[in-house]
């Protein structure tokens, strides 16, 4: 049986050392019929982009002729190959290496050390077959300039008459990095008017000009570097969102289900519901013409977990993901404080969808705009594409269950960050389990308001009205037993807060429940008398809403009424009791 290729991106060690592969290659070809010869390619992290890029490098490698039939003959374009096949030297940068920590100036000598790297890499691949020395490398390495490396490295290819195929992988990865580690000052410093990594890009698109770079391919997360550094990719063509080339990377539906059915046989019809609320759905696609398109990590650690205990693994979330998307916690953080952009995200995740301009390019400085930072979160893959209207703009929407997840998870540990609430995460993890197994509701629910009017008391709290009611559908989605759904339509109504047994654990949840808030103004309560009569009347309203949402539910549900005001809670309590 073939190994799962989870954590490898080099596609001679996928090919050549028994690995599952899923071909792609058949993009070379429709990337060879655009005639563009300088492209920019985007996807979320754990997309399998550096796959890709590996891919790309064998194939056009002049030197790599020799093992074409071991490498491709089994693939689409081993038996469509074009006329491009093994015709280029390639240098190959991977920018995800370079270190993040330190000053400018030693983040510079990081990059510096990794241009010269591939460079070096370059010149010893190469060194027969066009007479390059090893001096040339020395006299690279003694360069403290990316920029000056590169034009040594022109003024040698000039000499030799060659022209090579560019690779950039990872282009935006540690700049990003910078961003997050530093702040905004550190990265425009690199990025701006006379920062290292503006010149090296500006340099790059002169050896376009100069066909010292023949081809080029990008790829990266977003094109938020590039409009720092470039002004926008304004050399070639950005096929991101094209839709020829919406499922190059990730798996298609078909795909998935040979995988699965290769590694776990007669499983796929049982497993598919699983895997496609927690994997699938994607669109990069601008006509969304190609949907349901899956995170190929995320599937592949669920295969790999899933052989070690032979049934559906208890985690679904790969760590690695989940650190990755960890560090993106400064969109919304600004000096401690909970930005404008939180807002947009509080909104989105109790809606799941939001709508918009799509922006191709943007800058760092930008992204307290909101289109903006709706089109960063796409790129990101925390929002995908489900639909546009007619003068162009998009509905974006949370692709799956994993991705919710970790929204809610990100927004948890901003929340703790500005606040520092403390919150028991193990005392909640088991008063949930009580609340599932045996229906005891009102520990967990009062533990959250709780700590949610203490956050009140001591600073203001951005939620305004909506707070405590974003602020229980991010700790209630803490637990994994159950599919925690704001809004959810219910026989011709909306229920504020549905907890509905998770798949995985059906048989063990005895219990679900539906919440309706009311949130009380001040001047209603203002007077006792006043505050009595307006909690009487919420209850009565709540209690009509809750028979009617579950009039038609085949089992029990816990019907819960909570009637809240900005400073206090005034009533929290179930149907019966």
């Amino acid at each position: 049986m073939k190994k799962i290729p989870y954590g490898i991106s080099s596609f001679e060690t996928i090919k050549t050392e028994n690995y599952y592969f899923v071909d792609k290659t058949k993009y070379i070809e429709k990337i060879e019929a655009l005639g563009g010869r300088y492209l920019f390619f985007l996807r979320p992290r754990r997309f399998g982009k550096s796959l890709l890029i590996s891919m790309l490098e064998h194939y056009y490698d002049i030197n790599g002729a020799n093992q074409f039939d071991q490498l491709f003959g089994d693939t689409y374009i081993g038996q469509n190959p074009t006329p491009l096949r093994n015709s280029y030297p390639v240098l190959r940068f991977n920018f995800s290496m370079v270190r993040t920590q330190g000053t400018v100036e030693e983040i510079k000598t990081s990059f510096c050390l990794n241009v010269w790297g591939s460079m070096d890499v370059f010149i010893s691949k190469y060194k027969i077959r066009y007479g390059l020395g090893e001096e040339i490398s020395k006299e690279i390495k003694g360069y403290l300039d990316p920029g000056d490396m590169l034009l040594v490295f022109q003024n040698e290819m000039q000499k030799k008459h060659v022209s090579v195929f560019m690779i950039i992988d990872e282009y935006d990865n540690f700049a990003n990095n910078v961003l997050i580690e530093h702040n905004t000052d550190t990265y425009q410093r690199i990025t701006h008017a006379g920062g290292f990594l503006r010149n090296f890009f500006s340099l790059i698109k002169g050896l376009t000009d100069s066909r010292e770079i023949d081809r080029l391919f990008i790829s990266g997360v977003s094109p938020l570097v590039m409009a720092d550094v470039t002004s926008g990719f304004n050399i070639g063509d950005n096929i991101s969102l094209w839709p020829d080339f919406g499922s190059m990377v990730g798996f298609d539906t078909e795909e998935i289900k040979e995988l699965v059915e290769y590694y776990i046989p007669g499983k796929y019809e049982t497993l598919s519901p699983l895997l496609s609320e927690w994997y699938d759905n994607y669109c990069f696609d601008n006509m969304l013409k190609t949907k349901n398109l899956y995170n190929s990590t995320s599937i592949l650690y669920f295969l790999k977990e899933y052989l070690q205990v032979n049934e559906i693994p208890g985690e679904l979330i790969d760590e690695n993901l989940r650190t990755d998307y960890g560090k993106l916690r400064f969109l919304i953080l600004e000096g401690k404080k909970l930005n404008g952009n939180f807002l947009i995200l509080k909104d989105l995740v109790q809606t799941k969808e939001s709508t918009g301009r799509l922006v191709r390019s943007f800058a760092a400085d930008e992204l307290i705009n909101a289109e903006k930072f709706r089109s960063l979160l796409f790129y990101l893959g925390f929002t995908t594409l489900k639909g546009i209207s007619p003068a162009g703009r998009y509905t974006f929407t949370i692709p799956n269950k994993l991705i919710n997840s970790l929204l809610w998870e990100y927004i948890q540990k901003s929340m703790d960050e500005v606040y520092k609430l403390k919150i028991d995460k193990d005392l909640l993890e088991q008063i949930f389990t009580d609340m599932a197994l045996q229906g005891t509701w009102k520990p967990a629910l009062q533990y959250i308001v709780d700590k949610f009017y203490l956050a009140v008391s001591v600073r203001d709290f951005v939620f305004h009205e909506e707070g405590l009611k974003t602020f229980l559908l991010a700790w209630l989605n803490l637990t994994n037993l159950y599919d925690v759904v704001s809004e959810k339509e219910k026989n011709k109504g909306f229920a504020d807060i549905c907890l509905e047994p998770d798949r995985r654990f059906t048989q063990y949840v005895k219990f679900d429940y539906v919440i309706e808030l009311k949130y009380l103004k001040a001047e209603e309560i203002e007077t006792p008398e006043k505050e009595e009569s307006a909690i009487n009347q919420a209850i009565a309203k709540a209690t009509v809403q809750l028979i009617q949402y579950t009039a038609n539910d085949m089992f029990k549900t816990i019907k819960i009424i909570i009637v809240a005001s900005s400073k206090k809670l005034l009533y929290m309590n179930c149907l019966g009791e």
